[in-house]
């Protein structure tokens, strides 16, 4: 029974640890169809911050806000999931404050308390100040003299299975087109041409996961198809964020929070 004991307090240990460590990583990221100008674009890309509730991810959030200061992208998104619960916006507008501009926001499931999480309370927030609050709305930006538009669908995009808002309707004429969707499956309704980068999280690369050689058993969504990191699909490069708090348990078992510089790379370069 001392061992057992012993092992699970090891393995908590190990949990609430890399629930706190992010990793922070740069990836370069070939896109069809980003014009030669926007070789070498940096985007941060941050997701799933979870504040307001005790957990070892608002240190990761913290470092990873930090390191994303540090680093100076050219653009910043966050794509959902800024709060468990209200309590937490304080905390969240503090760390906007620190991100570097310009940063777009969207919100995720448990922002409006559409989850099975009991911890989940709804927080609905209408402006984020002074990032830039995307909710079924888009900005268009000029970088290195091209046009760049960045589009946010509202996390109530999909309401029962059913599509409240049509994702391609938030398309618009630019030189690069970068849609923001907490939910990866949004690639599956996307027509080809309308974006050229979708950005996403809400997977937290399982949270919880059983390794295994070649792969792993990721506990959070057994099926999914998009967990982490870069898919290339007909709607265009999606990449996927493992996210940097914690939802249902305060822990990471071999799925590590993640900040990641994506550096965008065109085909001609």
């Amino acid at each position: 029974m001392r061992g057992a004991g012993a092992l699970l307090a090891g393995l908590l240990g190990w949990g609430l640890a890399e629930a706190a460590t992010p990793r922070l990583r740069e990836l370069e990221l070939a896109v069809p169809g980003l014009p030669d100008e926007l070789d070498g674009l940096r985007i941060v890309h941050l997701s799933d911050f979870h504040l307001g509730v005790a957990s070892p991810g608002v240190r990761a959030v913290r470092r990873a806000v930090a390191w994303t200061a540090e680093r100076a992208p050219d653009l910043v998104v966050v794509t959902g999931d800024l709060l468990t619960r209200p309590r937490g916006e304080p905390l969240l507008r503090e760390l906007i404050a620190q991100l570097p501009r310009p940063t777009f926001a969207i919100l995720g499931n448990h922002d409006l308390a559409i989850s099975r999480d009991p911890q989940a309370a709804r927080s609905d927030l209408q402006e984020l100040e002074p990032a830039t609050l995307l909710r079924d709305s888009g900005v268009e930006l000029s970088l290195r003299g091209k046009s760049v538009w960045v589009a946010g669908a509202d996390a109530r995009l999909i309401v029962r299975r059913r599509l409240r808002v049509d994702p391609n309707t938030l398309s618009r004429a630019a030189d690069f087109r970068i849609l923001l969707c907490h939910y990866p499956r949004v690639v599956d309704v996307l027509q080809p041409g309308r974006f050229e980068l979708v950005l996403a999280g809400h997977m937290h690369d399982g949270q919880i996961a059983l390794p295994y050689p070649g792969g792993k058993v990721r506990f959070a969504h057994l099926n999914a198809r998009f967990q982490r990191g870069v898919y290339r699909t007909p709607a265009g490069v999606l990449h996927v964020s493992p996210g940097l708090g914690t939802t249902f348990v305060p822990f990471r078992f071999a799925a590590r929070p993640e900040a990641t510089e994506l550096v965008l790379r065109s085909a001609a370069a």
